[in-house]
C-alpha cells in the first residue's frame, strides 16, 4: 500500500468508527439489550472499512468532503446487513464470519434477522439525512430511488435470489452476470451515491457508475476464487461455500487464471472510465489502487494452484 493510501486511510479511519458508532440504529425501548449488542457485535470490530474509503474518495472527485461519511457508514451498514442475512442457516449456513462465531449463532436467528432490517433500515435514513446536508434536500428522492434499485429485487436482493435458486450443475454465463448483482449493486451505489446527493452532471455520474461495476464484478470473481482456493483463516469465513451448496461461480467453467485473468481485465475497464473522466484528481491513483487492493489477495494463489495442477468444476 502506497504511503497516499495508507495516510488517507490512517486520517479517515477514527472519523469512520465514530460515526458508526454515532450512528448505529439501537434502540432505546426497555428490554431491547441483547439486540443493541448484536448490533455492536456486527458492525464492530469490522474489517478493513474499505467500502466507506472507497465512498468518501468517490466523493471527493464530485467534491464532497467530510458531510460524506454519513452516506459512508450507510454502505458500511448495507454491506454488514447482507452479512448477517448471508450467514443464515437459509442462506449460506456459516458459523463463521471475520473469524468470529456468526451472528445468528450468538444471539439467534430471530435477533439476527431484526439487525440486519434494522442496519438496512438505517442505511436509507443516513442517505436521505446526508442528501439533505448537501443540497437542501432536492436529491433525496433521486438517490433513495438509486438506492432503492441498487439494493432491491434487481440488485443486491435479486442476486442473492438467484444464487439460492442456482444450480451449479447447468451454470451459464447469463445466470453468473445477474448473481453477480448482489456486489456490483453495492459498489455501484457506494460510488455514486454522494454524486447523486450533490447534483454532479450525468458524465461525472456515469464515470463513477461504470468503476463501480467494473470493481464490483473483479470483486466477486476473486471472492470466488478465494471460496475455492484459500483457507477459512485467510477470508474470516467458511471456505467452499459455493461447492457445498452446489452453487455457480465465476470460475466453475475456467481455470484459476483465467478467472483471475477476468477480474484483472475488468479493473483495468474500470480505471480507464475514471481516467478518462478525473484524468488530474488526486484521488483517482488512491482509487485505482484500493481496486488493486481487491484482486492481489488471489494472485499468489492462483499462481500455485496452476502450478499444483488444481482443476476447477465438479469432478
Amino acid at each position: 500500500m502506497t504511503p497516499e493510501l495508507t495516510n488517507f486511510i490512517g486520517a479517515y479511519h477514527g472519523q469512520i468508527e465514530t460515526a458508526l458508532h454515532r450512528n448505529l440504529p439501537v434502540s432505546h425501548k426497555p428490554g431491547t439489550e441483547r439486540f443493541n449488542q448484536a448490533l455492536r457485535y456486527a458492525v464492530f470490530p469490522g474489517g478493513k472499512r474499505l467500502r466507506p474509503v472507497i465512498t468518501l474518495l468517490a466523493a471527493r472527485l464530485v467534491g464532497v468532503g467530510p458531510e460524506a461519511l454519513k452516506s459512508a457508514c450507510a454502505i458500511e451498514y448495507l454491506h454488514s446487513s447482507s452479512l448477517i442475512l448471508d450467514d443464515l442457516p437459509g442462506m449460506d449456513d456459516a458459523d463463521v464470519r471475520r473469524n468470529k462465531r456468526a451472528l445468528h449463532l450468538v444471539f439467534g436467528e430471530g435477533i439476527a434477522v431484526l439487525a440486519a432490517v434494522a442496519l438496512l433500515n438505517q442505511a436509507y435514513a443516513l442517505f436521505g439525512s446526508g442528501a439533505r446536508e448537501l443540497a437542501g434536500g432536492a436529491r433525496i428522492a433521486e438517490l433513495l430511488a438509486e438506492a432503492t434499485n441498487c439494493i432491491g429485487a434487481d440488485g443486491m436482493i435479486g442476486g442473492q435470489v438467484i444464487d439460492l435458486e442456482s444450480n451449479a450443475t447447468a451454470v451459464n454465463q447469463d445466470v453468473l452476470a445477474h448473481r453477480d448483482a448482489k456486489t456490483i449493486a453495492l459498489m455501484r451505489l457506494m460510488m455514486t451515491c454522494n454524486a447523486l446527493a450533490a447534483g454532479a452532471s450525468e458524465d461525472d455520474f456515469e464515470a463513477l457508475a461504470g468503476f463501480g461495476e467494473c470493481i464490483g464484478e473483479a470483486y466477486q470473481i476473486c471472492d470466488d476464487l478465494l471460496d475455492e482456493l484459500a483457507e477459512s483463516s485467510q477470508t474470516g469465513k467458511p471456505a467452499g461455500q459455493d461447492a457445498r451448496h452446489l452453487r455457480p461461480s465465476a470460475i466453475v467453467e475456467s481455470s484459476h487464471y483465467e478467472a483471475q485473468r477476468r477480474a484483472l481485465a475488468q479493473l483495468e475497464r474500470g480505471k480507464a472510465l475514471l481516467a478518462a473522466r478525473f484524468s488530474d484528481a488526486p484521488e483517482l491513483p488512491l482509487l485505482c489502487e484500493v481496486g488493486d487492493l481487491v484482486t492481489n489477495g488471489v494472485k499468489n494463489l492462483t499462481r500455485f494452484s496452476e502450478a499444483a495442477g488444481l482443476s476447477f468444476g465438479l469432478s
